[in-house]
């Protein structure tokens, strides 16, 4: 009864879907969470910057590794806006008094309003861009001047108009490093002629551009600075001038000089103070001069004494006074260009975020100094650490940090941390032990029980008390542990730079821990095959068979070492054995599989795997053998570009579909279900197969003419049903083209579902079989006869390319599924309504009664997106890649994360609204009160009621 009064609410609900939002106002921004992210900060392109002349406040703005250009409060860390420029390498510079900023990424440049974020202008060259400086023109207004790289040996610079982004005029040379000569040429600045041409010896010094210092690109003046290869001797010149200034460097300690920095501030007069910064094995120095442009002399001021351990400088102005900022892993120091007198220092005081061994270790910093007196300044410091986050110092303190590190997450999947599972273990262990060994088992079972008792009615007294009145506390252990609902599940993943990491999604995505998992060189990956959850294990295994596993509640490393692989891996399955535990099988990356010898396989498990040559291939596994039984290759001149199956967790709470006059349509469901996509490259046709994948057969074939492979292609298998999406010629375009009244393409979303039958209660050709077997479906060898199924496929126009789908997740099934789409274009989640997409809808008329009873309407062929279906509600979620749902223990609730090249987003979903929890709206002191109320009104009423009643006698 129970069951069916389920069924009832949900079918009412499907019949409203149309008013049932993905996300209700009163929860965005309460049930869900979004890491907005920037990505790794690049040093250079990372600097305070006032966004307009009457402008205070200076906001930070940085050009991250992924290519993000952003604005940032320094007061609390948010971002402003954010753009996503074209993957490069990039540059970012300013121009003081201007409110505009100018990015230069591969061969584009763009201006932008700093204050806002929008594009001024842009222009497009046909080479890269490898020097960017802006420059104010003496008649009022700036100009941009771009050097690029023509071939090999020819040197390209143009100057571009600040307001519009004109090309004025350009100048070519050949390279001005050749030889161990630097040739350093002026231009005309009007007209770009050439005036003067000075060759200078690096006397094999400046090998290679890598060799040459360029300071000062904040001034007027740059200033050209470089090393001979001891280090030990500096070479400055100012551009236009043939003198070369050499000042030697100072040893500290005997050490040898192995890395050189050179840090300087906007030019102040005709001085332009600099800092070398000198790094040994384990000391940090530095030298301060001063730099006359307009004399061309050099002066040293002071040095600063040799420190060991993690240190960077960084420099700043105020006024009139440039300032150079150490920061140590202990103390933030303030110096002036003139004087080695300390005019502030603070205690660095941050919080290690990272549980690593040198997770405070700092890479770099950028500073601001204000005044606060005469002599009282404040220092504002935005640190760089080596593990990729930015920390924010104020006078030593940290008001914020960004985890910039979890950028590119390349794996992530869900962790359930439930103690009933260990019960379930420890009550087996029990029954299979002898009495005496059980009897003690239990008891200290009992004793660890009671130790945890104070704790738990503490945190009962909070829970019952919070749940009066309305609210959680999602910091309790035990609610992060094990919600009553589900929802305080975790998440682990991983990055591409070798991080690995915990979120507690009930808890607003808060960052458990993160941790280095793998040390990767910058500019390299780690390719992550599987992570696998074990009880309160996490098992990261990467594609050279390196093995990495973490205790998900603390973040310690349990164990970090490598398997010998013969080549390298897609990906690791686990498959049970005979005796129900979980075995390892790895995936080669040319398809085939490593096997672990004496293993114990049940037979006849079939084993998917896909290979860029070979296709896609079944394999048939029996103890620690493999062999290989079918293999399906796309046509000649075609490749795959996707394939989907069954999630791991598909529920079907029924086997058919009720039509509305009472009839059943049994549903053909199959948990061995793939559907490849492949796409031609001469004809540009894309071919959809439905395979059965224990036989290998093909049950169904899409073909979609004139597709284009420029925009992605997409796909998802769940339950009977299947969908995908791409770019193409509409299916009922007509020939002629002239006709205006469809588009004749655009991009499409088809979804199909399978029946086991096109007749209502029929069970198709193997209804009237007992027995049937999937690996031998071939009636002339005495199997069973093929069965395929019944198939009903519609196609709808949306606006914007879907770039990954996949659906909803509930603990039963029983929740109709939402179709979840990630469109890029719109940096946008939705969650589509199934029913609105349902391939049965009625096409060219109105639907009739028993078609509306099911829930039913006309189709139309344009499907837009509805603002009320995006999980991200008014965010903007920037490189999501990738939709991993989980079930709660709602059956209306299902919780989604969302990842990729730089956002994180988690969220709960009810595709029919959660019928099965109380919403906000639900007082529970009031319900409290008018029962307290209606029961003491009862009380007082009931001996009035009892004397006014007649009595006996009297009736």
């Amino acid at each position: 009864m129970r069951l069916g009064a389920i069924k009832i609410i949900l079918l009412l609900s499907g019949c409203f879907l149309r008013s049932v939002e993905a996300v209700y106002a009163d929860e965005a921004y309460d049930v869900d969470f979004h890491h907005l992210l920037l990505g790794r900060p690049k040093p250079r392109n990372t600097f305070f910057y006032r966004p307009s002349v009457a402008s205070k406040a200076s906001l930070l703005y940085t050009l991250s590794e992924q290519s993000v250009l952003g604005a940032i409060k320094p007061k609390d860390g948010s971002v402003i806006w954010r753009q996503q420029l074209n993957n490069g390498n990039g540059l970012l510079r300013a121009s003081d008094g201007d409110n505009a900023l100018l990015t230069a990424v591969n061969g584009s440049i763009q201006a932008w309003d700093a204050a806002e974020g929008r594009q001024l202008w842009r222009q497009t060259l046909d080479e890269d861009i490898r020097a960017l400086e802006v420059a104010k023109e003496p008649g009022g207004g700036r100009s941009v001047y771009a050097l690029s790289q023509r071939g090999e040996a020819k040197s390209v610079i143009r100057k571009i108009s600040g307001q519009s982004g004109d090309v004025l005029w350009e100048h070519g040379d050949d390279n001005l490093l050749q030889a161990s000569k630097i040739k350093v040429n002026t231009l005309n600045s009007t007209n770009g002629a050439l005036t003067t041409s000075v060759t200078l010896n690096a006397d094999k010094d400046a090998a290679d551009a890598s060799s040459i210092f360029l300071t000062g690109s904040a001034t007027a003046y740059p200033l050209l600075v470089w090393s001979d290869r001891t280090r030990r001797d500096l070479r400055f010149n100012v551009p236009g001038s043939s003198r070369v200034l050499t000042p030697r460097l100072v040893s500290q300690r005997g050490k040898d000089i192995d890395k050189i920095q050179i840090h300087t501030s906007a030019r102040i007069g005709n001085v332009v103070p600099l800092l070398v910064h000198c790094q040994s094995d384990e000391l940090h120095w530095a030298e301060v001069y001063q730099l006359d442009v307009t004399s061309d002399v050099l002066m040293k001021m002071y040095d600063l004494p040799s420190l060991a351990g993690p240190l960077t400088y960084s420099a700043a102005v105020h006024g009139q006074t440039a300032f150079f900022i150490r920061t140590t892993d202990h103390d933030v120091t303030l110096f002036s260009s003139t004087s080695d007198q300390i005019q502030g220092q603070w205690p660095l005081q941050i919080v290690n975020h990272d549980r690593s061994a040198n997770g405070l270790a700092i890479a770099c910093a950028i500073s601001e100094v204000n005044a606060r007196g005469p002599s009282t300044f404040a220092v504002r410091s935005a640190i760089f650490l080596y593990s990729g986050d930015w920390k924010m110092v104020h006078n030593g303190e940290q008001p914020w940090f960004r985890p910039e590190s979890l950028t590119g997450v390349v794996a992530a999947t869900w962790a359930q941390l439930d103690f009933s599972h260990n019960l379930a273990e420890d009550l087996a262990t029990e029954s299979h032990t002898a009495i005496g060994s059980a009897y003690l088992h239990r008891i200290r079972r009992h004793a660890k029980l009671l130790q945890m008792l104070p704790r738990r009615v503490q945190s009962s007294s909070h829970w019952v008390f919070d749940s009066f009145l309305g609210r959680e506390n999602p910091t309790q252990e035990s609610n992060r542990i094990g919600h009553k609902f589900g929802f305080h599940k975790l998440i682990v993943g991983a990055t591409k730079s070798g991080r690995i990491f915990a979120l507690d999604v009930g808890d607003h995505g808060k960052i458990l821990w993160n941790i280095e998992g793998s040390a990767v060189e910058p500019g390299q990956t780690w390719h992550i095959a599987s992570i696998k959850i074990d009880g309160h294990v996490a098992g990261i295994r990467d594609l050279q068979g390196g093995l990495t596993r973490v205790d998900v509640t603390t973040g310690s490393i349990i164990e970090h070492g490598s398997e010998r692989v013969e080549q390298s891996l897609r990906t690791t399955i686990e498959i049970p054995d005979q005796a129900g535990s979980k075995l390892p099988i790895n995936v080669n990356a040319d398809g085939t599989l490593g096997m672990p010898s004496q293993s114990r396989i049940p037979p006849d498990t079939i084993v998917v795997t896909r290979d860029e040559k070979m296709g896609v291939r079944g394999w048939t596994l029996s103890d620690s053998r493999s062999s290989l039984a079918w293999t399906f290759v796309p046509q000649p001149n075609a490749g795959i570009v996707s394939l989907a199956s069954r999630p791991a967790v598909d529920p079907i709470a029924s086997i058919g579909k009720a039509l509305g006059d009472r009839n059943v349509l049994y549903k053909f469901l199959s948990p061995n279900i793939l559907v490849i996509g492949t796409v031609t490259t001469d004809t540009s046709l894309a071919t959809f197969y439905v395979l059965d994948s224990v036989s290998g057969l093909i049950l169904h074939t899409s073909i979609h003419p004139k597709v284009d492979i420029n925009h992605p292609i997409s796909c998802v298998v769940s339950e009977n049903w299947f969908a995908y999406s791409l770019f193409a010629q509409h299916p009922n375009a007509q020939a002629d083209s002239d006709a205006e009244s469809q588009p004749t393409s655009g991009h499409q979303l088809v979804v199909s579902e399978l029946f086991e039958s096109s007749l209502p209660n029929d069970r198709g050709v193997l209804g009237s079989i007992e027995n049937s077997s999937r690996l031998r479906p071939d009636t002339t060898n005495g199997g069973s006869p093929i069965h395929r199924p019944y198939v009903v496929s519609q196609t709808y126009l949306v606006p914007a390319a879907i770039s990954f789908m996949t659906v909803t997740s509930t603990l039963q099934g029983i929740t109709p599924r939402s179709l979840l789409c990630v469109v890029p274009s719109l940096n946008a989640i939705f969650s589509i309504p199934r029913a609105l997409v349902d391939p049965r809808r009625p096409v060219g008329r109105d639907a009739t009664s028993s078609e509306a009873e099911e829930g039913l309407f006309r189709h139309n062929a344009v499907l837009e997106y509805n603002p009320r279906w995006a999980l991200n509600h008014m965010r903007e979620v920037m490189g999501i890649q990738k939709v991993i749902p989980s079930p709660s223990l709602l059956e209306s609730t299902s919780l989604v994360f969302a990842f990729g090249t730089l956002d994180m987003f988690g969220t709960r979903v009810t595709p029919i609204g959660g019928f099965d929890l109380l919403g906000k709206g639900f007082n529970k002191l009031q319900l409290l009160g008018t029962v307290a109320a209606l029961a003491i009104g009862t009380g007082l009423l009931a001996p009035m009621v009892s004397n006014a009643r007649p009595s006996d006698s009297a009736s």
